[in-house]
């Protein structure tokens, strides 16, 4: 394969430090819990990927829905061995935080299912090791 066909790379920089990085560009600085602290873990990183994606379709199906979604913060937990290697995620748990105006429950139900049932593709990468369950507020 040459380069021009990767579609991402890792670079390390410096003790546990390695920049990760896409074809067009976008960064994103790793680090370990031992590390410096300059940049996201890669197994948390796994999370905010899921919380991304879902985000992503919940957005989406919200706007089609004709919602007026304001802000939508998504807490992410999660569940892994104590002892062993490795250590995949066993469980994760979504909260989303939504708020708008007017906002429908039956939609905001209906974008979080789809989005974590059907279209979610990080999600579907954790299937079948991780079990993932959600949740959801609607705030003022």
């Amino acid at each position: 394969m040459s380069n021009e066909e990767w579609l991402a790379q890792v670079t390390w920089s410096e003790d546990n430090l390695f920049l990760g990085s896409d074809t067009s560009g976008h960064t994103v600085v790793y680090d370990s819990a031992e590390g410096t602290q300059k940049g996201i873990g890669p197994m948390r990183a796994l999370l905010t990927s899921l919380g991304a994606c879902t985000g992503m379709d919940i957005v989406a199906i919200l706007r089609k829905r004709k919602q007026n979604l304001k802000s939508l913060k998504i807490l992410l937990s999660g569940e892994r061995p104590e002892h062993g290697l490795p250590k995949p995620w066993t469980s994760i748990h979504i909260k989303y935080v939504l708020s708008g105006v007017n906002l429908e429950t039956k939609y905001v139900e209906e974008a979080i299912k789809d989005s974590t049932d059907k279209f979610c593709s990080v999600g579907a990468t954790f299937q079948p090791t991780a079990k993932i369950t959600h949740s959801y507020e609607i705030v003022a």
